[in-house]
């Protein structure tokens, strides 16, 4: 059974999730560690032993998962597990991913609010990310799912070119 049913149906999705971020974040942090747990000359019991004393503190749910994973030779699938999970945990709870771009950054109050007008208005819980983009001039770029809402300077100063050309 896979591991996001698994942690459903024991009532842990978000210490797993938790987990699976941190196993994320020392991934991303440690370059020698995923080169370990990559490596085919690293016997898999000294693989299990390293994990156990580095991520002691994960839930035995994903403990049994990070065995797993080293038993079966797939040290590639925690590169994934965080990103695949966090993508299962959104659906389940009917939130959906989007970003936000903007000229420049937006203090905190701005930026809920734009967060609840854009779930509004999309009918959905939309987790926004952040992110600048200087080139949009003003305004902002909204993505939700395979939607997008551009009430930027650029984009409206491409959509009036067009107009002009007669396209």
């Amino acid at each position: 059974m896979p591991l996001f049913e698994l942690s459903r149906d024991a009532g842990t999705l978000d210490r797993t999730a938790g987990d699976l971020k941190t196993l994320d974040d020392a991934l991303s942090a440690s370059h020698e560690l995923a080169v370990f747990l990559a490596s085919p000359t690293v016997e898999r019991a000294v693989k299990r032993a390293a994990l156990e004393v580095i991520f002691k503190e994960v839930s035995p749910l994903t403990m049994q998962f990070l065995r797993l994973v080293v038993m079966k030779n797939r040290s590639e699938i925690f590169h994934v597990s965080n990103r695949i999970f966090t993508e299962l945990l959104n659906a389940h709870r009917g939130i959906v991913p989007g970003t936000v771009e903007t000229a420049t950054p937006l203090d905190d109050a701005s930026f809920t609010q734009l967060q609840k007008v854009v779930s509004e208005k999309f009918g959905v819980k939309v987790d926004l990310k952040r992110s600048v983009d200087p080139d949009l001039l003003g305004g902002v770029k909204v993505r939700v799912g395979n939607k997008v809402v551009d009430a930027s300077v650029r984009g409206r100063l491409e959509k009036l070119r067009a107009t002009l050309k007669g396209e």
